[in-house]
Protein backbone atom coordinates (compact mmCIF):
# COMPACT_ATOMS: atom_id res chain seq x y z
CA UNK A 1 0.00 0.00 0.00
CA UNK A 2 2.88 2.44 1.22
CA UNK A 3 4.05 1.96 -2.56
CA UNK A 4 1.29 2.57 -4.31
CA UNK A 5 -0.06 5.21 -2.75
CA UNK A 6 3.15 7.13 -3.58
CA UNK A 7 2.72 6.48 -7.15
CA UNK A 8 -0.75 7.76 -7.05
CA UNK A 9 1.07 11.16 -6.41
CA UNK A 10 3.75 11.01 -8.91
CA UNK A 11 0.95 12.17 -11.94
CA UNK A 12 1.86 10.60 -15.12
CA UNK A 13 5.00 12.19 -16.02
CA UNK A 14 7.23 11.82 -13.45
CA UNK A 15 9.09 9.25 -11.69
CA UNK A 16 10.91 8.76 -7.91
CA UNK A 17 14.34 7.68 -7.02
CA UNK A 18 14.64 6.66 -3.88
CA UNK A 19 18.39 6.13 -2.22
CA UNK A 20 17.91 6.90 1.50
CA UNK A 21 18.13 3.48 3.18
CA UNK A 22 15.62 3.57 5.68
CA UNK A 23 13.14 4.82 3.39
CA UNK A 24 14.10 2.16 1.14
CA UNK A 25 12.71 -0.51 3.97
CA UNK A 26 9.84 1.75 4.73
CA UNK A 27 8.28 1.42 1.49
CA UNK A 28 9.74 -2.52 0.32
CA UNK A 29 10.89 -4.07 3.40
CA UNK A 30 14.66 -4.07 2.47
CA UNK A 31 17.63 -3.48 4.95
CA UNK A 32 20.49 -4.34 2.60
CA UNK A 33 23.06 -1.74 2.61
CA UNK A 34 23.12 -1.59 -1.15
CA UNK A 35 19.72 -0.41 -3.25
CA UNK A 36 17.94 2.27 -4.81
CA UNK A 37 14.37 1.89 -5.56
CA UNK A 38 13.22 3.76 -8.82
CA UNK A 39 9.13 3.95 -8.64
CA UNK A 40 7.05 5.47 -11.88
CA UNK A 41 3.48 5.73 -12.15
CA UNK A 42 2.88 2.42 -13.14
CA UNK A 43 5.73 -0.28 -11.88
CA UNK A 44 8.31 -0.27 -8.94
CA UNK A 45 12.27 -1.90 -9.17
CA UNK A 46 14.11 -2.02 -6.39
CA UNK A 47 17.93 -2.20 -7.85
CA UNK A 48 20.55 -4.18 -5.76
CA UNK A 49 23.11 -6.82 -6.93
CA UNK A 50 24.19 -10.35 -6.30
CA UNK A 51 24.98 -10.07 -2.63
CA UNK A 52 21.66 -8.66 -1.50
CA UNK A 53 19.38 -9.99 -4.20
CA UNK A 54 18.23 -13.23 -2.17
CA UNK A 55 17.65 -11.18 0.55
CA UNK A 56 15.97 -8.62 -1.44
CA UNK A 57 13.79 -11.64 -3.11
CA UNK A 58 12.58 -12.93 0.69
CA UNK A 59 12.22 -9.28 2.34
CA UNK A 60 10.36 -8.07 -0.44
CA UNK A 61 7.85 -10.79 -1.28
CA UNK A 62 4.43 -10.15 -2.11
CA UNK A 63 5.69 -6.39 -2.77
CA UNK A 64 4.57 -5.12 -6.25
CA UNK A 65 7.91 -4.02 -7.10
CA UNK A 66 10.58 -5.99 -9.55
CA UNK A 67 13.73 -6.73 -8.23
CA UNK A 68 16.65 -6.01 -10.66
CA UNK A 69 19.84 -7.54 -9.84
CA UNK A 70 22.57 -4.97 -11.85
CA UNK A 71 25.77 -6.56 -12.79
CA UNK A 72 28.24 -3.77 -11.42
CA UNK A 73 31.42 -4.64 -13.97
CA UNK A 74 29.43 -4.00 -16.66
CA UNK A 75 26.86 -1.68 -16.16
CA UNK A 76 26.54 1.21 -13.19
CA UNK A 77 23.80 1.98 -11.41
CA UNK A 78 22.75 5.74 -13.49
CA UNK A 79 22.97 3.23 -16.73
CA UNK A 80 20.49 0.70 -14.93
CA UNK A 81 18.39 3.58 -14.09
CA UNK A 82 18.16 5.15 -17.51
CA UNK A 83 17.44 1.74 -18.66
CA UNK A 84 14.58 1.37 -16.84
CA UNK A 85 13.30 4.87 -16.35
CA UNK A 86 10.36 5.84 -18.88
CA UNK A 87 11.67 8.06 -21.60
CA UNK A 88 11.88 11.65 -20.75
CA UNK A 89 9.59 11.86 -17.97
CA UNK A 90 11.08 13.73 -15.00
CA UNK A 91 12.80 12.45 -12.06
CA UNK A 92 12.83 13.41 -8.83
CA UNK A 93 15.75 12.36 -6.21
CA UNK A 94 16.51 12.74 -2.56
CA UNK A 95 19.37 15.56 -3.04
CA UNK A 96 20.04 15.06 0.34
CA UNK A 97 20.84 11.39 -0.67
CA UNK A 98 23.01 11.98 -3.25
CA UNK A 99 26.12 12.49 -4.00
CA UNK A 100 27.71 15.10 -6.47
CA UNK A 101 29.42 12.56 -8.55
CA UNK A 102 26.17 10.26 -8.59
CA UNK A 103 24.25 13.16 -9.93
CA UNK A 104 26.74 14.05 -12.38
CA UNK A 105 26.10 10.12 -13.85
CA UNK A 106 22.47 10.49 -13.84
CA UNK A 107 22.74 13.73 -15.85
CA UNK A 108 25.16 11.84 -18.23
CA UNK A 109 22.93 8.67 -18.56
CA UNK A 110 19.66 10.80 -18.62
CA UNK A 111 20.65 13.70 -20.62
CA UNK A 112 16.87 14.42 -21.83
CA UNK A 113 15.56 13.91 -18.27
CA UNK A 114 14.86 16.79 -15.94
CA UNK A 115 16.24 16.15 -12.21
CA UNK A 116 14.24 17.35 -9.56
CA UNK A 117 14.47 17.75 -5.44
CA UNK A 118 11.53 15.34 -4.31
CA UNK A 119 8.93 16.53 -2.05
CA UNK A 120 8.87 15.49 1.63
CA UNK A 121 6.63 12.88 0.75
CA UNK A 122 7.77 10.54 2.99
CA UNK A 123 9.28 12.07 5.78
CA UNK A 124 5.80 13.04 5.92
CA UNK A 125 4.28 9.47 5.35
CA UNK A 126 6.74 8.34 7.24
CA UNK A 127 5.80 10.26 10.82
CA UNK A 128 2.64 8.97 11.30
CA UNK A 129 2.62 5.31 12.45
CA UNK A 130 0.90 2.23 11.97
CA UNK A 131 -0.10 -0.43 14.13
CA UNK A 132 2.80 -2.88 13.77
CA UNK A 133 5.47 -0.07 13.85
CA UNK A 134 3.80 1.33 17.27
CA UNK A 135 4.26 -2.08 17.98
CA UNK A 136 8.26 -2.23 17.87
CA UNK A 137 8.05 1.23 19.46
CA UNK A 138 5.92 0.25 22.69
CA UNK A 139 8.81 -3.26 22.74
CA UNK A 140 12.26 -0.47 22.33
CA UNK A 141 10.75 1.55 24.98
CA UNK A 142 9.48 -1.62 27.09
CA UNK A 143 13.30 -2.91 26.63
CA UNK A 144 14.76 0.30 27.84
CA UNK A 145 12.70 0.81 30.76
CA UNK A 146 13.47 -3.03 31.71
CA UNK A 147 17.25 -2.05 31.49
CA UNK A 148 17.50 0.93 33.44
CA UNK A 149 15.44 -0.37 36.27
CA UNK A 150 18.12 -3.20 36.06
CA UNK A 151 20.46 -1.02 36.04
CA UNK A 152 20.22 1.53 38.82
CA UNK A 153 20.57 -0.39 41.90
CA UNK A 154 23.86 -1.88 40.36
CA UNK A 155 25.73 1.34 40.12
CA UNK A 156 28.41 2.01 42.87
CA UNK A 157 30.76 5.21 43.12
CA UNK A 158 34.48 4.36 42.18
CA UNK A 159 32.78 2.16 38.84
CA UNK A 160 33.41 4.25 35.36
CA UNK A 161 31.16 5.61 32.80
CA UNK A 162 32.21 2.96 30.39
CA UNK A 163 31.78 0.23 33.24
CA UNK A 164 28.19 1.13 33.23
CA UNK A 165 27.30 2.44 29.79
CA UNK A 166 28.52 -1.57 28.71
CA UNK A 167 26.18 -2.99 31.76
CA UNK A 168 23.48 -1.05 30.33
CA UNK A 169 24.26 -2.24 26.36
CA UNK A 170 24.75 -5.15 27.39
CA UNK A 171 21.17 -6.08 29.11
CA UNK A 172 19.32 -3.91 26.34
CA UNK A 173 20.58 -6.82 24.20
CA UNK A 174 19.60 -9.69 26.99
CA UNK A 175 16.17 -8.26 26.92
CA UNK A 176 15.82 -8.45 23.27
CA UNK A 177 17.03 -5.08 21.19
CA UNK A 178 18.34 -6.22 17.99
CA UNK A 179 20.75 -3.01 17.65
CA UNK A 180 21.25 -0.03 20.01
CA UNK A 181 18.92 2.99 19.28
CA UNK A 182 22.07 5.22 19.02
CA UNK A 183 25.82 5.21 20.61
CA UNK A 184 24.82 5.11 24.71
CA UNK A 185 25.18 8.55 26.37
CA UNK A 186 26.37 8.18 29.76
CA UNK A 187 28.10 11.27 31.68
CA UNK A 188 28.94 11.94 35.18
CA UNK A 189 29.66 15.01 37.22
CA UNK A 190 30.83 17.98 34.95
CA UNK A 191 30.65 15.66 31.67
CA UNK A 192 27.06 15.41 31.83
CA UNK A 193 27.50 19.42 30.35
CA UNK A 194 28.27 18.10 27.11
CA UNK A 195 24.89 17.30 25.48
CA UNK A 196 26.01 14.07 23.59
CA UNK A 197 29.31 13.16 24.77
CA UNK A 198 30.36 9.91 24.91
CA UNK A 199 31.30 7.59 28.15
CA UNK A 200 34.48 8.15 29.40
CA UNK A 201 37.04 6.32 32.09
CA UNK A 202 35.90 8.96 34.66
CA UNK A 203 35.18 7.28 38.26
CA UNK A 204 31.90 7.81 39.39
CA UNK A 205 32.12 10.22 42.77
CA UNK A 206 29.81 10.99 45.38
CA UNK A 207 27.78 14.18 44.49
CA UNK A 208 28.18 13.64 40.35
CA UNK A 209 25.01 14.39 37.90
CA UNK A 210 24.70 10.90 35.94
CA UNK A 211 23.13 11.22 33.23
CA UNK A 212 21.78 8.42 30.86
CA UNK A 213 20.58 8.91 27.45
CA UNK A 214 19.84 5.84 25.34
CA UNK A 215 17.66 3.22 23.74
CA UNK A 216 16.79 -0.05 21.93
CA UNK A 217 15.75 -0.77 18.37
CA UNK A 218 13.38 -3.00 17.50
CA UNK A 219 12.44 -4.52 13.78
CA UNK A 220 14.16 -1.25 12.70
CA UNK A 221 12.05 0.70 15.44
CA UNK A 222 13.76 3.07 18.24
CA UNK A 223 13.11 4.33 21.78
CA UNK A 224 15.17 7.42 22.73
CA UNK A 225 15.06 8.48 26.37
CA UNK A 226 16.96 10.06 29.12
CA UNK A 227 17.03 10.51 33.14
CA UNK A 228 19.09 12.55 35.14
CA UNK A 229 20.07 11.48 38.10
CA UNK A 230 22.83 12.62 41.72
CA UNK A 231 24.59 10.08 43.10
CA UNK A 232 25.13 10.26 47.25
CA UNK A 233 23.45 13.23 47.73
CA UNK A 234 22.05 16.75 46.25
CA UNK A 235 23.25 20.21 46.39
CA UNK A 236 20.81 22.80 46.68
CA UNK A 237 21.98 24.47 43.62
CA UNK A 238 21.70 20.63 41.84
CA UNK A 239 17.96 20.59 43.01
CA UNK A 240 16.99 23.53 41.27
CA UNK A 241 18.41 23.17 38.24
CA UNK A 242 16.74 19.72 38.31
CA UNK A 243 13.74 20.74 39.05
CA UNK A 244 13.56 23.85 36.45
CA UNK A 245 14.04 21.34 33.58
CA UNK A 246 11.13 19.02 34.72
CA UNK A 247 9.11 22.11 34.67
CA UNK A 248 9.89 22.45 31.31
CA UNK A 249 9.44 19.13 30.30
CA UNK A 250 6.03 19.20 31.95
CA UNK A 251 5.02 22.34 30.41
CA UNK A 252 5.94 21.13 27.21
CA UNK A 253 3.75 17.97 27.70
CA UNK A 254 0.94 19.98 28.80
CA UNK A 255 0.36 21.43 25.54
CA UNK A 256 1.46 18.54 23.18
CA UNK A 257 -1.31 17.09 21.44
CA UNK A 258 -2.75 16.87 17.55
CA UNK A 259 -3.14 19.99 16.12
CA UNK A 260 -0.26 22.10 18.07
CA UNK A 261 2.81 22.41 16.15
CA UNK A 262 6.48 22.04 17.07
CA UNK A 263 7.09 25.43 17.95
CA UNK A 264 4.65 25.73 20.32
CA UNK A 265 5.82 22.62 21.98
CA UNK A 266 9.16 24.19 21.93
CA UNK A 267 7.77 27.69 23.34
CA UNK A 268 6.34 26.49 26.54
CA UNK A 269 9.03 24.57 27.39
CA UNK A 270 11.59 27.54 26.41
CA UNK A 271 9.15 29.79 28.24
CA UNK A 272 10.39 28.16 31.89
CA UNK A 273 13.71 28.04 31.02
CA UNK A 274 14.34 31.42 30.13
CA UNK A 275 12.22 33.12 33.12
CA UNK A 276 14.65 30.74 35.28
CA UNK A 277 18.09 31.75 36.64
CA UNK A 278 19.57 29.20 34.35
CA UNK A 279 18.25 30.80 30.99
CA UNK A 280 21.76 31.20 29.51
CA UNK A 281 22.75 27.27 30.15
CA UNK A 282 19.26 25.69 27.69
CA UNK A 283 19.62 23.24 24.82
CA UNK A 284 17.98 24.49 21.28
CA UNK A 285 14.56 22.54 20.51
CA UNK A 286 12.17 20.23 22.20
CA UNK A 287 12.34 16.90 20.84
CA UNK A 288 11.84 15.09 17.19
CA UNK A 289 10.41 12.29 15.77
CA UNK A 290 11.15 9.02 16.24
CA UNK A 291 11.40 5.85 13.99
CA UNK A 292 13.68 4.32 11.48
CA UNK A 293 16.04 6.38 12.03
CA UNK A 294 16.46 8.25 15.47
CA UNK A 295 15.67 11.81 14.21
CA UNK A 296 12.88 11.82 12.37
CA UNK A 297 10.51 14.50 11.09
CA UNK A 298 9.34 16.87 12.50
CA UNK A 299 12.10 18.25 14.17
CA UNK A 300 10.61 20.46 17.17
CA UNK A 301 12.46 23.62 17.84
CA UNK A 302 11.41 27.73 17.22
CA UNK A 303 9.87 28.10 13.84
CA UNK A 304 8.90 24.58 13.45
CA UNK A 305 5.80 25.02 11.85
CA UNK A 306 5.09 20.78 11.25
CA UNK A 307 1.57 20.31 13.23
CA UNK A 308 1.99 17.35 15.30
CA UNK A 309 -0.98 14.83 13.77
CA UNK A 310 -2.58 11.61 15.82
CA UNK A 311 0.17 8.54 15.65
CA UNK A 312 3.48 10.51 15.25
CA UNK A 313 5.97 9.42 18.15
CA UNK A 314 8.30 12.24 19.55
CA UNK A 315 10.34 13.29 22.04
CA UNK A 316 9.98 15.34 24.52
CA UNK A 317 13.37 16.88 25.96
CA UNK A 318 14.77 19.76 27.48
CA UNK A 319 18.05 20.47 29.02
CA UNK A 320 20.25 22.53 30.97
CA UNK A 321 23.66 22.06 30.07
CA UNK A 322 26.33 24.25 32.20
CA UNK A 323 30.06 24.14 31.73
CA UNK A 324 31.93 22.61 34.87
CA UNK A 325 28.53 22.36 36.79
CA UNK A 326 26.71 19.64 34.68
CA UNK A 327 23.63 19.25 33.00
CA UNK A 328 20.29 17.81 33.07
CA UNK A 329 18.23 16.70 30.31
CA UNK A 330 15.11 14.78 30.99
CA UNK A 331 13.61 12.85 27.93
CA UNK A 332 10.09 10.93 27.52
CA UNK A 333 9.34 9.44 24.14
CA UNK A 334 5.39 10.48 23.74
CA UNK A 335 2.40 9.35 20.87
CA UNK A 336 0.27 12.15 19.81
CA UNK A 337 -3.37 10.37 19.83
CA UNK A 338 -6.76 11.64 18.66
CA UNK A 339 -7.34 13.45 21.75
CA UNK A 340 -4.00 14.62 23.31
CA UNK A 341 -0.98 12.33 24.58
CA UNK A 342 0.29 9.35 25.53
CA UNK A 343 3.60 9.12 27.14
CA UNK A 344 5.09 5.72 26.35
CA UNK A 345 8.30 6.07 28.71
CA UNK A 346 6.80 5.40 32.36
CA UNK A 347 9.89 5.79 34.08
CA UNK A 348 10.10 7.97 37.12
CA UNK A 349 11.31 11.86 36.60
CA UNK A 350 11.30 13.10 40.33
CA UNK A 351 15.02 13.56 41.07
CA UNK A 352 16.35 10.19 42.46
CA UNK A 353 20.02 9.90 44.54
CA UNK A 354 21.15 6.93 43.78
CA UNK A 355 24.08 5.44 45.58
CA UNK A 356 22.88 6.89 49.11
Amino acid sequence: MRLQHLQQQLGSCQSLLITEPSNIRYLSGFTGSAASLLLTPQQAFLITDYRYTAIAQSQCAGQPLAIICRDRAHESLAACIARLHPTQQQLLCEFDHLTVGFFQQLQQCLPAVSLKAAPNWLAQMRACKDADELAATRQAVTIAEQALGWLLPKIQLGMTELQLATLLEQKLFELGAEALAFPTILLSGPRSALPHGKPSERVLQHGDWLLLDFGAEVRGYRSDMTRTYVLGAASTSQRDFYQTVLQAQLAALAVAGPGVSGHTVNAAAQQVLAASPYADYAGEGIGHGTGLVLHEYPLMREGCDAILQAGMVVTIEPGLYQAGFGGVRIEDDILITETGIEILTQSPKELTILCN
